[in-house]
Protein backbone atom coordinates (compact mmCIF):
# COMPACT_ATOMS: atom_id res chain seq x y z
CA UNK A 1 0.00 0.00 0.00
CA UNK A 2 1.05 3.48 -0.73
CA UNK A 3 2.26 5.68 1.75
CA UNK A 4 2.10 9.71 1.41
CA UNK A 5 4.04 11.72 4.17
CA UNK A 6 1.88 14.47 6.24
CA UNK A 7 3.83 17.45 4.16
CA UNK A 8 2.79 15.22 0.49
CA UNK A 9 -0.93 14.38 1.94
CA UNK A 10 -1.39 18.07 2.87
CA UNK A 11 0.15 19.36 -0.66
CA UNK A 12 -2.20 17.46 -2.42
CA UNK A 13 -5.26 18.17 -0.68
CA UNK A 14 -4.26 21.92 -0.98
CA UNK A 15 -3.87 21.54 -4.80
CA UNK A 16 -7.37 20.21 -5.25
CA UNK A 17 -9.12 22.02 -3.07
CA UNK A 18 -7.83 25.53 -5.04
CA UNK A 19 -8.90 23.84 -8.24
CA UNK A 20 -12.30 22.99 -7.33
CA UNK A 21 -12.45 26.67 -6.07
CA UNK A 22 -11.56 28.26 -9.07
CA UNK A 23 -14.09 30.51 -11.26
CA UNK A 24 -15.86 28.64 -13.77
CA UNK A 25 -16.44 31.14 -16.76
CA UNK A 26 -19.98 30.63 -17.80
CA UNK A 27 -20.85 31.65 -21.87
CA UNK A 28 -24.45 31.16 -21.49
CA UNK A 29 -27.47 31.08 -18.78
CA UNK A 30 -30.36 32.70 -17.62
CA UNK A 31 -30.65 33.92 -13.96
CA UNK A 32 -34.55 34.92 -12.78
CA UNK A 33 -35.31 37.05 -9.80
CA UNK A 34 -38.45 38.12 -8.14
CA UNK A 35 -38.21 41.56 -7.03
CA UNK A 36 -39.71 42.94 -3.78
CA UNK A 37 -40.49 45.68 -1.88
CA UNK A 38 -39.35 46.30 1.26
CA UNK A 39 -41.49 48.57 4.03
CA UNK A 40 -40.52 50.58 6.91
CA UNK A 41 -42.32 47.48 9.00
CA UNK A 42 -39.97 45.30 7.51
CA UNK A 43 -43.07 43.43 5.76
CA UNK A 44 -42.03 42.69 2.24
CA UNK A 45 -44.17 42.28 -0.80
CA UNK A 46 -43.52 41.05 -4.49
CA UNK A 47 -43.94 44.00 -7.61
CA UNK A 48 -42.30 42.25 -10.22
CA UNK A 49 -39.59 39.88 -11.65
CA UNK A 50 -36.41 40.47 -13.85
CA UNK A 51 -34.92 37.38 -16.70
CA UNK A 52 -31.47 38.08 -17.80
CA UNK A 53 -30.40 35.67 -20.24
CA UNK A 54 -26.35 35.92 -21.92
CA UNK A 55 -25.10 34.37 -24.78
CA UNK A 56 -21.31 35.06 -25.43
CA UNK A 57 -21.37 38.82 -25.93
CA UNK A 58 -25.06 39.45 -26.11
CA UNK A 59 -27.51 39.95 -23.61
CA UNK A 60 -31.35 40.28 -23.22
CA UNK A 61 -33.07 41.72 -19.61
CA UNK A 62 -37.12 41.39 -19.19
CA UNK A 63 -38.42 43.31 -16.37
CA UNK A 64 -42.05 42.68 -15.54
CA UNK A 65 -44.25 44.27 -13.46
CA UNK A 66 -48.23 44.53 -13.67
CA UNK A 67 -48.30 48.50 -14.88
CA UNK A 68 -44.92 47.73 -17.58
CA UNK A 69 -42.54 45.16 -19.08
CA UNK A 70 -39.19 46.67 -20.25
CA UNK A 71 -36.76 45.05 -22.23
CA UNK A 72 -33.53 46.20 -22.89
CA UNK A 73 -31.02 43.95 -25.40
CA UNK A 74 -27.28 44.72 -26.19
CA UNK A 75 -23.71 43.16 -26.92
CA UNK A 76 -21.16 43.93 -24.87
CA UNK A 77 -19.19 44.34 -28.24
CA UNK A 78 -21.47 46.59 -30.34
CA UNK A 79 -22.23 50.55 -29.31
CA UNK A 80 -26.25 50.14 -29.47
CA UNK A 81 -28.97 48.59 -27.62
CA UNK A 82 -32.66 48.56 -28.09
CA UNK A 83 -34.81 49.06 -25.33
CA UNK A 84 -38.44 47.74 -25.74
CA UNK A 85 -41.52 48.93 -23.63
CA UNK A 86 -44.47 47.47 -23.46
CA UNK A 87 -47.50 49.54 -21.42
CA UNK A 88 -50.94 48.52 -21.88
CA UNK A 89 -51.58 48.00 -25.43
CA UNK A 90 -48.66 50.77 -26.42
CA UNK A 91 -45.53 48.97 -27.40
CA UNK A 92 -42.98 51.12 -28.42
CA UNK A 93 -39.11 50.36 -29.53
CA UNK A 94 -36.25 52.70 -29.46
CA UNK A 95 -32.23 52.70 -29.99
CA UNK A 96 -29.65 53.90 -27.67
CA UNK A 97 -26.12 54.49 -27.78
CA UNK A 98 -24.77 51.75 -25.82
CA UNK A 99 -21.25 51.84 -23.31
CA UNK A 100 -20.35 50.21 -20.49
CA UNK A 101 -20.91 53.36 -18.08
CA UNK A 102 -18.60 54.82 -15.64
CA UNK A 103 -18.58 54.01 -12.20
CA UNK A 104 -17.20 57.34 -10.97
CA UNK A 105 -19.95 58.42 -8.49
CA UNK A 106 -19.10 54.76 -6.41
CA UNK A 107 -17.47 56.04 -3.71
CA UNK A 108 -17.19 53.35 -1.58
CA UNK A 109 -17.12 49.07 -1.84
CA UNK A 110 -17.07 47.29 0.99
CA UNK A 111 -16.53 43.76 1.51
CA UNK A 112 -18.23 41.76 4.57
CA UNK A 113 -17.61 39.13 6.83
CA UNK A 114 -20.99 37.46 5.83
CA UNK A 115 -21.45 34.19 3.58
CA UNK A 116 -24.65 32.91 2.90
CA UNK A 117 -26.43 30.02 0.08
CA UNK A 118 -28.68 30.98 -2.57
CA UNK A 119 -29.95 28.18 -5.00
CA UNK A 120 -27.36 26.16 -3.30
CA UNK A 121 -24.29 28.18 -4.23
CA UNK A 122 -22.40 29.81 -1.60
CA UNK A 123 -21.90 33.29 -1.52
CA UNK A 124 -19.82 36.08 -0.89
CA UNK A 125 -21.56 39.69 0.41
CA UNK A 126 -19.91 43.02 -0.33
CA UNK A 127 -21.78 46.75 0.34
CA UNK A 128 -21.59 49.32 -2.91
CA UNK A 129 -21.68 53.21 -2.00
CA UNK A 130 -22.52 56.41 -4.32
CA UNK A 131 -22.15 59.50 -3.66
CA UNK A 132 -26.33 60.33 -4.01
CA UNK A 133 -25.94 58.42 -0.21
CA UNK A 134 -28.16 55.11 -2.63
CA UNK A 135 -26.47 51.61 -1.55
CA UNK A 136 -26.04 48.29 -2.96
CA UNK A 137 -25.98 45.13 -0.74
CA UNK A 138 -25.07 42.44 -2.91
CA UNK A 139 -24.76 38.24 -2.70
CA UNK A 140 -22.85 36.77 -5.32
CA UNK A 141 -21.06 33.27 -5.91
CA UNK A 142 -17.64 33.23 -6.93
CA UNK A 143 -18.41 29.39 -8.27
CA UNK A 144 -19.09 30.51 -11.71
CA UNK A 145 -18.70 33.77 -13.54
CA UNK A 146 -20.89 35.04 -16.54
CA UNK A 147 -19.23 36.43 -20.18
CA UNK A 148 -21.58 39.50 -19.52
CA UNK A 149 -21.65 40.96 -16.15
CA UNK A 150 -23.01 44.81 -16.60
CA UNK A 151 -26.83 43.93 -17.21
CA UNK A 152 -26.36 46.00 -13.96
CA UNK A 153 -23.69 48.34 -14.33
CA UNK A 154 -22.71 48.30 -10.38
CA UNK A 155 -22.12 44.58 -10.98
CA UNK A 156 -19.16 45.43 -13.58
CA UNK A 157 -16.46 44.72 -10.64
CA UNK A 158 -18.30 41.46 -9.30
CA UNK A 159 -16.15 38.77 -9.53
CA UNK A 160 -19.21 36.12 -9.65
CA UNK A 161 -22.55 35.43 -10.48
CA UNK A 162 -25.04 38.03 -8.12
CA UNK A 163 -28.07 36.07 -6.48
CA UNK A 164 -29.29 38.53 -4.98
CA UNK A 165 -28.87 42.56 -4.14
CA UNK A 166 -30.71 44.96 -1.94
CA UNK A 167 -30.95 48.57 -3.04
CA UNK A 168 -31.04 51.13 -0.75
CA UNK A 169 -31.58 55.08 -1.53
CA UNK A 170 -31.01 57.97 1.08
CA UNK A 171 -34.88 58.33 1.49
CA UNK A 172 -35.09 54.97 3.03
CA UNK A 173 -36.70 53.03 -0.21
CA UNK A 174 -35.87 49.29 -0.33
CA UNK A 175 -35.85 47.09 -3.34
CA UNK A 176 -34.45 43.35 -3.19
CA UNK A 177 -33.75 41.42 -6.22
CA UNK A 178 -33.27 37.57 -5.27
CA UNK A 179 -32.69 35.12 -7.75
CA UNK A 180 -35.40 32.27 -8.15
CA UNK A 181 -33.36 30.15 -11.11
CA UNK A 182 -30.50 29.79 -12.67
CA UNK A 183 -29.85 27.44 -16.06
CA UNK A 184 -26.72 27.00 -17.34
CA UNK A 185 -28.74 25.14 -20.75
CA UNK A 186 -27.56 27.01 -23.85
CA UNK A 187 -30.14 29.57 -25.54
CA UNK A 188 -31.16 29.92 -29.01
CA UNK A 189 -30.50 32.69 -30.93
CA UNK A 190 -34.37 33.51 -31.72
CA UNK A 191 -34.23 34.78 -27.39
CA UNK A 192 -32.67 37.74 -29.03
CA UNK A 193 -34.84 38.60 -32.37
CA UNK A 194 -37.20 41.25 -32.08
CA UNK A 195 -40.36 41.29 -34.50
CA UNK A 196 -39.71 45.30 -34.93
CA UNK A 197 -42.91 45.47 -37.43
CA UNK A 198 -45.27 44.79 -33.74
CA UNK A 199 -43.80 48.18 -32.18
CA UNK A 200 -43.73 51.87 -32.97
CA UNK A 201 -40.05 53.40 -32.98
CA UNK A 202 -39.59 56.34 -30.66
CA UNK A 203 -36.34 58.60 -30.66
Amino acid sequence: MLRLSPLIACLICCIVFKSNAQTKMVGECTINYDIHQIANTGDTSMIGQKHVYIKGNGCKTILKTPELTQTLIFNTQQDSAIILKEIGLNKLLQYIKYASLSNSNLVASKRNGTVSTILDYPCESITLSWADGTTMEVAYTTVIQPTVSVYEQAFKEIPGLVLAYQLNTKAGNQILYRATKVDLSPITLNVFEVNKEEYQQIN
